[in-house]
């Protein structure tokens, strides 16, 4: 080949990689308004690093993204700005313990309690902003469904501290199919806290209280899932937490399956 097919055939390639960017920033348009607020794309600190081409040549990673922009989708235009500001410091923000933008998806998951309000048939749905005194917390959102207003705290239960160093040290880390103690308390004290966070700021008695739990197990291909749920269930019925209903968010993972608990409610992917 002549240097200068090998030229035109340089081109090509680059026209084609192009396009496919450009097609992935339509499909990915909210995702990409989260990325286009980051300044500096190259700092260690920042998320979405070599997004373009990573979204291109990794079609997991690209169908991971597109789920989570059907929910951001979702998300009614007013709640979608106040959802970006949220996200804009954790953006940059890496922790430095290995855990990576945990704190950036934590507020992103918030966007599936917002989807699940308005699956069950709520209205008004909306963000409520932090509390402005010190010391005082508010749960995540609120809306209305009939003459109900219905309160809603979105709980992310993360990866072991175990797991997260096995992760981060690139080392084979043990996984079964029981949970272990410390995953139960860590339930137990996001659920109580959930409640509290609610009650202080409606103290009426004609209301709804959800607590939205997303769990990221250590299990990372989620091939005991159904194990876990069925445990966590077993739990539920004999630990009660008055006051609240329990949901579970089911993310699609590479060993999904459909999950029905008896003491919870399960948002099924």
């Amino acid at each position: 080949m002549t240097v200068k097919n090998e030229n035109k055939q340089v081109f090509r390639i680059l026209i084609v990689s192009q396009a496919e960017i450009i097609m992935c920033q339509k499909e990915l348009h909210r995702v990409y308004e989260l990325r286009d607020l980051i300044e500096d794309r190259t700092s260690p600190n920042a998320y979405f690093q070599d997004f373009d081409n990573s979204i291109r040549d990794e079609s997991t990673k690209k169908q991971v993204w597109l789920a989570r922009e059907k929910e951001l989708q979702g998300v009614d235009l007013t709640s979608w700005e106040f959802l970006k500001n949220e996200a804009l410091p954790y953006l940059v923000k890496r922790n430095p313990s290995g855990r990576g933008w945990q704190q950036l998806i934590t507020i992103l998951n918030q966007a599936r309690a917002y989807n699940y309000l308005r699956s069950i048939g709520c209205s008004s749905v909306r963000f409520i902003p932090k509390a402005t005194q010190k010391g005082v917390e508010t749960p995540d959102l609120e809306g209305t469904l009939g003459t109900l207003k219905v309160l809603c705290e979105v709980k992310t239960i993360n990866v072991s501290d175990e797991e997260a160093l096995s992760r981060r040290m690139g080392t084979a880390g043990t996984t079964t199919n029981r949970l272990e103690p410390g995953f139960f308390n860590k339930l137990k004290s996001d659920l109580i806290k959930a409640n509290q966070q609610m009650d202080a700021y409606c103290s009426g008695t004609h209301k709804k209280q959800i607590a939205y739990v997303v769990i990221n197990f250590d299990d990372l291909l989620a091939e005991y899932k159904e194990d876990y749920y069925q445990q966590i269930d077993r739990y539920l019925a004999h630990n009660s937490f008055p006051g609240i209903e329990i949901v579970f968010h089911n993310q699609k993972t590479c060993f999904h399956k459909f999950i029905a608990m008896t003491s919870a409610k399960v948002f099924n992917e």
